[in-house]
């Protein structure tokens, strides 16, 4: 399962447009604004809260609704995110259409997470009879490949991608594709990435990704160079792991050390620098590094980490402690298939 294309900062920018045209900014500040403010600081519990008071004060009462099902989606509680979008969708019949598609999508992706393919394909085609959304087709294709509808999967991808020089459209299609295990269809799509031409930085390090992901790992490393000499510092962290996958732990080490040097890379750096010391046995310092990098509380690398950590502490064989973490992952993860299998493992040892 997919982690959602759905950002958001779109959130955001809707809300600042409603306290624009709602007068926010008084000294008393409402249960929606404050809902607001939760919402962007990552306190969802609180955000919750909030924009129920504001439902129930009739304030902003579809923003609000649209608030609670993002606060529970960013919790991964999608079968309450869907009940909150839903109740968002009966009120959004008289508002506008970028309001109407938002709340299709997010309801869409709730669908899909759940594994409701049916349902997700029939909100993304009652939303598409309307707008021609590209998040639309992606998800309707996603849902139509895991039901192994595999033309049908083609041809919403081919909407997505036409005329893309997105990079993200065609990794997303790839590992919508590598979650089926179907690897070589979805190399087709990174195959066709990499006909773009690459202008920036940022260009030659999405390249650099796409050739790791074929295990092109020369050329990919070309790439990243080059996208690091143009300053784009994230192409650290991928040049630490081709070095890791071509086996050269030294270099790798060296490019997640630079990493810590940028605030926005520091989780990653040290779940990289995990890896290293796994990789010479050093289950100890991998956890060491684990927990700095759970300390920068960084949501991009929170779930890497954490699984992680499962697995570093089954390597040096405290069983005990890796299913107390399992249980804790599972919570905060429960849709996570990969997880699941190996708590099946877990449960024999």
């Amino acid at each position: 399962m997919r982690k959602t294309r759905l950002k958001i900062k779109g959130f955001l920018a809707v809300c600042a447009a409603v306290c624009l045209l709602g007068g926010c900014g008084k000294d008393t500040p409402t249960d929606y604004e404050l809902g607001n403010e939760s919402l962007e600081k990552g306190d969802y519990t609180e955000a919750i809260g909030y924009f129920q008071a504001a439902v129930e004060a009739e304030d902003h009462a579809l923003e609000a609704w649209r608030g609670i099902g993002i606060s529970w989606t960013e919790q991964n509680s999608f079968e309450k995110a869907q009940e909150a979008f839903e109740a968002a969708s009966r009120l959004a019949e008289e508002s506008g259409k970028a309001m109407q598609r938002d709340i299709a999508l997010y309801l869409a992706n709730a669908q899909y997470q759940q594994g409701d393919y049916a349902g997700c394909i029939e909100t993304c085609t009652e939303l598409l009879k309307k707008q021609r959304v590209k998040d639309a087709y992606f998800l309707r294709g996603s849902a139509y490949l895991y039901q192994d509808e595999y033309k049908k999967a083609a041809e919403n991808f081919a909407k997505v991608i036409s005329g893309s020089k997105d990079y993200e459209d065609y990794l997303d299609i790839y590992r919508v594709y590598l979650a089926c295990d179907m690897n070589a269809d979805g190399e087709e799509y990174l195959e066709r990435a990499l006909e773009i031409s690459a202008k920036e930085p940022e260009d030659h390090y999405n390249k650099g990704r796409i050739y790791y992901y074929l295990d092109e790992y020369q050329e990919a490393s070309g790439e990243l160079e080059q996208a690091l000499e143009g300053e784009y510092v994230q192409a650290a962290v991928y040049l630490g792991k081709v070095s890791m996958a071509s086996g050269d732990t030294e270099n790798a080490r060296r490019m997640f050390e630079r990493c810590l040097e940028e605030k926005e890379l520091k989780a990653e750096g040290y779940n990289g620098l995990a890896y290293c010391a796994a990789e010479t046995q050093d289950y100890d310092s991998a956890l060491d590094y684990i927990e700095k990098g759970l300390e920068e509380n960084d949501d991009r690398t929170r779930q890497a980490l954490l699984f992680n950590e499962i697995v570093f502490y089954e390597k040096k064989a405290d069983f005990a402690s890796a299913k107390q973490k399992m249980s804790e992952y599972l919570e905060l993860y429960p849709a996570d298939e990969n997880a699941v299998r190996e708590n099946y493992f877990l449960q024999t040892r």
